[in-house]
């Protein structure tokens, strides 16, 4: 498949290293009370410099971190003058550096190409990568890795998809064309479509109308900030609730078949000292699964997961839903969800665009 480059430039305070951006901080009016607020090891040490103020905020017991840092001209203003080590303390100046990067565990990095063009970018991402930097993860990501490979800094996904979740996903690669990818998928304009593996819907009406047709379901999604799990209603508890339903998916059954016997995934990432789960919500012997087709006409966090764990059929391997299970980097099975199908109208050159991931989901008979 040719591939077609186009590039904006851009140049920020600091370039991005290693695909990872730089990150930006304000500088506080009051450097002592936000030294004493975060604990810092000498909140009342005088304040004279920004190397002062860095090195009492973040690294009190290794400054060398920070000076290296300065005499490498790695922190700098929004205008881009460089720092040094006699530079001024200035309230509400910010300052652009590079942050510490955790200990990142490997991920998988098989991304192939389904679609590009100048404008865009499509990849199939497997389960476990994070699509942005987020927590513990920052180089190990679907962004960071494609800045990398594909050479280009202006990359920026115009969608997401969970960690756990697999399948089609979106990157605009100029500056341009993200706010038309986000504004087209902000529209809801882009029909997306999802293949999950769960047990049979229990409640043999709904189950009958997953099987005929396409069973709504319709919702309240919210996400309680600290929260793992989201808070949903399936039913008005009050009136703003039945007035401002936010979450809509359109379920089918595509097919009822036995579950499969003890089961391994060799795409699984193996972790020194990973913790497995067993794969919840699979039957170890006898028993049924179903494929589901799931059609979101919304894009609230979790919804899909929320929305079968509603109808009594949590997605298999979700370690989040019905009940959240200790962490664990590699879950014996992966979430059988994978985002399959999109397809959209190009903003840009008005052709009907349609993508379908390759991922295969582990529990389907072969």
């Amino acid at each position: 498949m040719p591939r077609r480059v186009t590039r904006d430039t851009k140049t920020p305070p600091l370039p991005q290293r290693a695909g990872i951006d730089p990150v930006a901080f304000t500088l506080p009016n009051d450097p002592g009370a936000a030294l004493d607020i975060a604990g810092s090891a000498h909140p009342n040490q005088p304040v004279r410099t920004v190397a002062d103020f860095l090195v009492a905020r973040f690294y009190p017991h290794n400054p060398r971190i920070i000076t290296d840092r300065l005499e490498r001209g790695e922190i700098r203003t929004d205008n881009g003058r460089i720092l040094t080590g006699d530079s001024p303390y200035v309230p509400g100046l910010t300052i652009w550096y590079y942050r510490e990067l955790p200990e990142e565990p490997q991920l998988p990095d098989d991304l192939p190409v389904l679609y590009e063009d100048e404008h865009v970018l499509a990849v199939d991402k497997p389960h476990f990568l994070p699509t942005t930097p987020r927590g513990a993860f920052v180089a190990q990501t679907a962004l960071t890795k494609l800045r990398v490979r594909e050479g280009n800094p202006l990359l920026v996904p115009v969608h997401r998809l969970d960690r756990a979740t697999a399948g089609v996903l979106l990157f605009a690669k100029t500056v341009p064309a993200r706010g038309l990818f986000q504004t087209m998928f902000a529209r809801r304009e882009v029909f997306k479509e999802y293949l999950a593996v769960a047990r049979p819907i229990p409640d043999p009406q709904a189950r009958a109308a997953a099987l005929s047709g396409e069973l709504t379901v319709r919702t309240r999604i919210e996400k309680i900030r600290g929260k793992l799990q989201v808070r949903q209603w399936d039913q008005p508890s009050c009136e703003r609730e039945l007035l401002n339903p936010n979450a809509t998916t359109g379920v089918r059954i595509l097919t009822v078949f036995d579950a499969p016997g003890p089961h391994h995934t060799a795409n699984t990432p193996q972790h020194t000292g990973a913790i497995a789960h067993p794969a919840p919500g699979c039957p170890v012997t006898g028993g049924q699964l179903a494929l589901y087709r799931l059609r979101p006409h919304t894009g609230k966090t979790h919804q899909l997961r929320a929305h079968l764990h509603l109808l009594g059929a949590p997605i298999a391997g979700d370690v989040l839903y019905p009940k959240v299970l200790p962490p664990a980097d590699a879950p014996e099975l992966p979430l059988q969800l994978v985002a399959h199908r999109l397809e959209f109208e190009h903003p840009v050159t008005g052709e009907r665009v349609r993508l379908r991931s390759m991922r295969k989901l582990a529990l389907l008979p072969s």
